[in-house]
């Protein structure tokens, strides 16, 4: 006849198995997810001013499990930060996240509203206070577009003008642009046929018919008219 088996004893036996055992896996548990949890942030390709400032935000990531990270989830933080052009995401087990970025080119700076911006050769309107002080860009003024703007840079570049020495450009509602250069002449461009203005101007530049010249107006087909400095 088989032993008989004790009941209450073999639920107890069974309960701190199962009790044991709980311990060990959630001691197991804990061990990975410290292993795992992001503890080291590495941002690169910045100043050390514009560093800092995505550091406060990025660092919300720290302590969350590398694994359940997703890059989604970094690119929505940084993209609060409109100079960037590019962004690399590299997680490094077990937990370290190098972030390798690089920003925009700044093309302009203008009004908004009462609030000075940047102009991004990436299409965006960027808050002076996310960058340090960009010296050396003109000044943009009216109502224009970032695309209105960077095409007319790509047209003048195009055709051998130089954007250094252009200091201030004014944008009308009429769709068209004055350009104001460092040596206090101005050009005034039509709303139409802008690149055929373009080589006609860099044309007269080039054979030094305009020095002395305070405004060269083209805004007119087939016209230029010509103001001296004296009148």
């Amino acid at each position: 006849m088989p032993p008989q088996i004790n009941k209450p004893k073999l639920y107890l036996y069974c309960f701190f198995f199962i009790f044991l055992t709980s311990i060990f896996n959630f001691k197991v548990l804990d061990s990975y997810q410290e292993k795992f949890s992001i503890k080291k942030i590495y941002i690169y390709g910045l100043s050390n001013s514009e560093k800092q400032k995505i550091e406060i935000e990025i660092n919300k990531l720290k302590n969350i499990n590398i694994f359940k990270l997703s890059e989604d989830k970094v690119l929505k933080i940084l993209k609060k930060f409109n100079f960037l052009e590019n962004i690399y995401v590299n997680k490094v087990i077990p937990s370290t996240i190098n972030i390798n970025l690089s920003k925009t080119l700044i093309v302009g700076k203008t009004l908004r509203k009462t609030e000075y911006f940047y102009i991004g050769k990436n299409g965006n309107f960027i808050k002076s206070n996310q960058l340090k002080e960009v010296i050396n860009i003109p000044l943009v003024f009216g109502e224009f577009t970032i695309k209105e703007y960077i095409d007319l840079q790509n047209i003048l570049s195009e055709n051998g003008v130089d954007l250094q020495n252009i200091k201030k450009y004014f944008y009308y509602k009429n769709k068209r642009w004055d350009l104001l250069f460092s040596n206090k002449s101005t050009l005034k461009l039509p709303s139409q046929n802008v690149d055929k203005s373009i080589k006609i101007y860099k044309k007269l530049l080039d054979s030094d018919n305009l020095i002395n010249k305070k405004i060269i107006d083209l805004r007119i087909t087939n016209q230029i008219i010509l103001t001296n400095y004296n009148e």
